[in-house]
């Protein structure tokens, strides 16, 4: 169980935050995207896997964030991106979160409360909706805006990519990450479960967030173009986890978007999908019963004139 908020209530640096839009309905289920994450909260980032985190720091580490700058943080989550920049800026600087699940944002604020970063402001809005306005930037506007893993999430990425645009200051920065390729053979263990999902394979990469197919960095410098950015810095990089077994990936997997998956199965095949998964998993275990995973990590760092 998640411990109770310990943080006051957030306000913007010059303007009172909205209150939370109630969540609608969508592909993910009750509540919609928010509802999703909502309920992916109280054990997201929990299970001793840093694949998340660890893409944070890169993204931060990518987008050269300084001592005393102002971050917004699209999609900030749980604070995989927005802890590392909070430490980067500083007490001179300031960092603004922003996520569509209240339960995320409860979350970031209360770990960024027991880190000491009295620097930064969390607010639950949607950043694709033109009614949910983004945090008030900085005179001049914000230095960099990140959004880590969130291009995979959005109907409308490049409506949003605009927004990011006009959120920065001249010269300011977006930097983004998406998550590539797994490792060979991990592929199995989709195509054995697919078959218990509801729909054909095309409706769930259409409709189940955290199913589309892999963004290419080629679309993504598309999108960042046309959004009015001058120039776009690609990165790759490999990361590395290891489930200690079947159980500590199931575990994981209800812990991400990719629940979403397990929630479409009706409940009397759920067993046979789990059992259908393991099966896949038998041959990627190593010699002493774990299972090592690589995943690529994409980034762009986008630069405004």
């Amino acid at each position: 169980m998640p411990r109770p908020l310990t943080a006051p209530p957030d306000t913007p640096w010059d303007t009172a935050a909205e209150a939370p839009r109630p969540a609608e309905d969508g592909p993910a289920g009750d509540g919609g995207i928010a509802g999703l994450f909502d309920r992916a909260a109280a054990t997201y980032d929990r299970v001793g896997i840093d694949l998340l985190p660890a893409a944070g720091r890169l993204l931060v580490r990518h987008a050269r964030v300084a001592a005393g700058e102002r971050v917004l943080d699209a999609g900030c989550g749980t604070g995989a991106c927005l802890l590392p920049a909070a430490r980067a800026v500083g007490p001179g600087g300031a960092v603004a979160g922003i996520d569509v699940s209240p339960a995320m944002t409860g979350r970031t604020r209360e770990r960024a409360a027991g880190h000491g970063l009295d620097w930064v402001r969390t607010y639950t809005a949607d950043v694709e909706d033109p009614h949910d306005a983004l945090p008030a930037p900085p005179d001049g506007g914000y230095d960099a805006v990140t959004a880590g893993m969130l291009l995979s999430f959005l109907r409308r990425p490049d409506a949003a990519l605009g927004r990011f645009h006009s959120a920065l200051r001249p010269g300011g920065r977006l930097a983004l990450s998406w998550w590539g390729e797994e490792a060979p053979g991990w592929g199995r263990v989709v195509e054995a479960t697919r078959p218990f999902g509801p729909g054909t394979r095309e409706e769930i990469e259409t409709d189940v967030p955290g199913q589309s197919p892999p963004l290419t960095p080629e679309r993504v410098e598309r999108l960042v173009y046309q959004a009015g950015f001058a120039s776009v810095e690609l990165y790759e990089e490999r990361l590395e986890a290891t489930f200690r077994d079947p159980d500590h990936w199931w575990e994981w997997t209800w812990s991400t978007a990719a629940r979403a998956f397990w929630e479409s199965v009706p409940d009397g095949r759920l067993p046979a999908a789990r059992a259908a998964a393991y099966r896949a998993l038998e041959a990627l275990r190593a010699p002493d019963g774990s299972l090592p995973y690589v995943l690529t990590a994409h980034f762009a760092v986008c630069h405004r004139w």
